[in-house]
């Protein structure tokens, strides 16, 4: 089964918010999406992965989510769900991480820091969302723009002498393509930053 499924659309509503949402190559080709395209609409959750994630110092703050470059944004929330093993904070809108919390970390609690925001791959669909209390993830995006990373490559070395290859970040570049190749962009190692517009309601139902 698909987790992503695709409606053609002609909506848009000018007075969406603009998400930008990672999407690395490999979670296409491990088979639970197809590839995406502009002006459709699919169904998925969000993941994130922090970056110096503290409380945040104004319990009160509303949450909000402040695009800084790629799929990152400066982020503040508050944690509406906490298990051993995985987390999910409301940024505004819900995402996860399948990750052990901070020990601070409970629900009703208010982050703030750096968060990469992603499509989510098969952990949420095939095991965290049968988790009590998890709540659902599931959400209709409309595609707006699909951006695949032309950021160079560069070659560097574990702790170990081991080679492993990264992206040089001080030459950060995007461009703008129609529809995610997964196979074939940057030789099936590619990134893509999806800018979407939120449908209404949990699983895209208003």
């Amino acid at each position: 089964m698909r987790l992503a499924e695709r409606r053609d659309t002609g909506r848009r509503d000018g007075d969406q918010m603009t998400f930008h949402i990672g999407l690395a190559a490999w979670i296409i080709q491990d088979g639970n999406y197809e590839d995406f395209e502009v002006g459709r609409e699919y169904r998925f959750a969000l993941e994130f992965y922090p970056h110096d994630v503290v409380v945040a110092p104004d319990a009160s703050s509303i949450p909000r989510l402040a695009h800084v470059g790629n799929a990152r944004h400066d982020a503040v929330g508050t944690i509406v769900f906490c298990s051993d093993a995985a987390w999910v904070v409301d940024f505004g809108v819900l995402a996860f991480q399948e990750a052990k919390p901070p020990s601070w970390a409970k629900p009703g609690t208010v982050v703030s820091g750096r968060f990469y925001l992603g499509v989510a791959p098969f952990f949420y669909f095939e095991r965290l969302k049968e988790v009590r209390g998890m709540p659902d993830l599931f959400r209709q995006w409309f595609i707006r723009r699909i951006l695949l990373e032309t950021t160079p490559w560069k070659e560097e070395s574990d702790p170990h002498g081991r080679k492993f290859r990264t992206r040089d970040s001080s030459r950060e570049s995007f461009i703008e393509v129609p529809a995610t190749d997964a196979w074939k962009h940057d030789g099936g190692s590619g990134h893509y930053v999806l800018e979407c517009e939120q449908r209404m309601g949990p699983g895209g139902s208003g």
